[in-house]
């Protein structure tokens, strides 16, 4: 089971509200007030400036759950200018099994959600304060980029093409985490 995000904070949360205890007569420091007024909409707005992706672009991909002979396998997806733009200046492109030039055997399937790589750039570390509890806390100044990935000539399973990217010199320069191809009911 995932660890949820705030879950100390939450339990503390939700005892002090069935005792009655109202969140603002806490000391004003403390991380449980900050989290209350969050939690109740009392804390102040928070602004998240998110870079402009850019325009779509197609690509395609061969799922991993399928053989790569099979033409239900490859699938043509919509991605966004800006990681595209920065996928192009990797040098470790082929660890990923995206085709961006012939896609006419690629067919669109709304069903699909493709395998993903987050690569965040490892950048310089700044302190930074947390909106909702007030901690502080070390900050990764590098951006990141979504990625979509799927089988090559010769990695045909998810575990596998993680692993190659994380045994990769990209993981030198960037954080990677990943996530797993999902066939949807739409």
């Amino acid at each position: 089971m995932a660890r949820e995000r705030f879950s100390d904070l939450e339990r503390i949360y939700t005892t002090l509200k069935q005792a009655g205890v109202n969140m603002s007569q806490l000391p004003a420091n403390l991380d449980i007030r900050k989290y209350g007024e969050w939690k109740e909409g009392d804390a102040p707005e928070r602004t998240i400036v998110r870079p402009d992706l850019g325009d779509p672009v197609s690509v395609g991909i061969i799922a991993f759950g399928l053989p790569d002979t099979n033409a239900a396998a490859k699938i043509q997806l919509s991605w966004n200018t800006r990681a595209k733009t920065y996928f192009d200046g990797l040098g470790d492109k082929a660890l990923f099994g995206i085709e961006a030039t012939t896609l006419t055997d690629y067919n669109e399937n709304g069903s699909f959600v493709p395998a993903q790589i987050s690569l965040t750039v490892r950048g310089s570390s700044v302190t930074a304060t947390s909106g909702i509890t007030g901690r502080k806390y070390k900050k990764n100044q590098g951006n990141s980029y979504t990625i979509p990935i799927g089988q090559t000539g010769t990695v045909k399973h998810f575990q596998e093409a993680v692993q190659g990217l994380l045994d990769a010199s990209i993981a030198n320069t960037h954080f990677i985490s990943a996530s797993p191809e999902e066939w949807r009911r739409d």
